[in-house]
């Protein structure tokens, strides 16, 4: 019992050690950093706070949820082969091109400037054992990257900030933009001071002929066990003088959306959160029912679902949010482009095949023929 409880005492001590001081959970903010933190409208009693009433759990006492569904999960909850995708070319990526690199990483042209969303391209997890993403037919290694202008960043969680690239990237781009309080974590990771802006909501910074613009999300943001709500999350406003797009990172719905629109558009296109929902947090994710009205709240002319199809994040099966958001947005008359990931496109001529119903139908026709 002796050296059991010693063994216990050394886990534990390695665990507090890991998220104390391990470079993935980032770093601590400068005084002008928090100087700028404690004087936004957005921090409130020691943590940033939505523009609406938010709870990050919205599980109800009744709620058929639990961690047996998370162990014994359905077969057909992830891909059981390799999902298609485009083999990426960097010099296919003219001006205003689009590319969806998975989850909600993205590459775009404009005026001149590549420019990169959320970078992630190991694992959506600070434990190596966990957050794998889903194997694609052609995996787009970091390496294969265009040069990247400018970065932006809608919030610190691990899918949607990637340590490990963030390092790769460090002396690779030229400026990022990130909500307030990043810029420690990049800094940490070897990102040039000087190279970061940081912002609150509703303000912009032009930058070689494109604004920046940060708006609100409805999430929240943390890396370790003591930062939630720490550093600021929010989407983005990226503008030039052809395209005006828009960018949600992760969010849930609300009346912001149209304040958004109202405000800033209509947007040429609008990549939106549609994945990873679940009731038990319905208020910080949204259904993709509600990523169609979000488009049209925005006044957006071609819709792109994000934040599936990539990392298990849910209970949901893969395909879901593609399915149930292709069905909402025919009934609503919304226009929407399913790229491939890796498939390079434009707004003239914007993919619309539904691959993942081609994915399953051969999955079917493969079991069938097993079978019989």
């Amino acid at each position: 019992m002796k050296f059991i409880g010693i063994a216990v005492v050394l886990v534990v001590v390695a665990v507090v050690l890991f998220g104390c001081f391990a470079p993935v959970f980032g770093g601590r903010q400068s005084p002008e950093s928090l100087q700028r933190i404690e004087g936004s409208p957005n921090f409130v009693e020691g943590e940033f706070v939505n523009a609406v009433p938010t709870s990050v759990s919205t599980r109800a006492p009744e709620s058929e949820t639990s961690i047996i569904d998370w162990i014994f999960q359905a077969e057909d909850k992830n891909p059981s082969a390799p999902l298609p995708s485009e083999i990426f070319h960097p010099e296919d990526l003219t001006e205003g091109k689009f590319v969806w690199l998975g989850h909600a990483t993205l590459l775009m042209k404009l005026n001149g400037l590549v420019i990169m969303t959320d970078p992630v391209f190991h694992r959506a997890s600070p434990i190596p054992v966990f957050g794998s993403p889903f194997p694609i037919e052609n995996p787009i290694p970091i390496g294969n990257l265009p040069v990247i202008d400018a970065v932006v960043i809608s919030h610190d969680h691990y899918d949607h900030l990637d340590h490990k690239a963030v390092q790769w990237l460090a002396d690779r781009v030229k400026h990022f933009f990130v909500p307030l309080g990043l810029k420690a974590h990049l800094v940490r990771w070897d990102v040039d001071p000087n190279a970061i802006t940081e912002m609150d909501w509703y303000e912009s910074e032009m930058h070689r002929n494109v604004q920046f613009t940060l708006a609100p999300a409805r999430h929240f943001s943390g890396r370790g066990l003591w930062d939630r709500n720490a550093t600021l999350w929010g989407s983005w406003i990226v503008s030039s003088d052809a395209l005006n797009v828009y960018f949600s990172g992760d969010t849930g719905y609300s009346e912001t959306f149209k304040e958004i629109g109202e405000r800033y558009g209509p947007f040429d296109v609008a990549f939106i959160d549609s994945g990873a929902y679940n009731a038990d947090w319905s208020q910080i994710h949204m259904m993709p029912e509600e990523t169609v009205q979000a488009s049209i709240d925005l006044a957006a002319s071609v819709t792109v679902p994000i934040g599936w199809s990539k990392f298990d994040l849910a209970l949901h099966p893969w395909d879901e949010p593609a399915i149930r958001l292709a069905k909402e947005a025919q009934i609503k008359d919304v226009d929407v482009a399913s790229p491939l990931i890796g498939e390079v496109f434009n707004l003239e001529d914007y993919p619309q095949i539904r691959w993942w119903e081609r994915v399953r139908a051969e999955l079917m026709h493969v079991f069938h023929s097993t079978s019989s």
